[in-house]
């Protein structure tokens, strides 16, 4: 069983990946997973571990990058309230898109103002 960023909890078939990838000493309780599904003539499974979920959260990096992709898909991310790691992850999402988006929205002021004045 998974806890997915979305608060649910999925429950994910074992796969013979999942088995490569636990005996490399990966997917451990409270590790950030992405899975994600390919289809090469058959389904496979790509297990990516990307370590302690804590970790994950302390480190600037990875809310950096995540929140700059949403933003990219046109995406604000939003705090639904939730309690727990997914809360905090959402929380660390929202801010960093926050102060991703600040400087944009100054820029877009002062663009918008420049134009004004030429139309005046």
């Amino acid at each position: 069983m998974l806890e997915g960023t979305d608060a649910k909890v999925y429950l994910i078939n074992y796969t013979p990946e999942m088995e490569e990838a636990r005996s490399r000493g990966e997917l451990r309780t409270n590790s950030f997973l992405r899975l994600r599904k390919r289809s090469l003539g058959r389904t496979l499974i790509h297990v990516e571990d990307l370590g302690d979920a804590e970790g994950l959260l302390s480190n600037p990096r990875y809310p950096d990058t995540a929140a700059r992709q949403l933003l990219t898909r046109g995406i604000m991310p939003a705090e639904d309230g939730w309690a727990g790691w997914p809360g905090r992850y959402q929380a660390a999402l929202c801010k960093t898109s926050r102060e991703i988006e600040e400087p944009n929205d100054l820029v877009r002021g002062r663009k918008r103002s420049r134009v004004r004045a030429l139309g005046r």
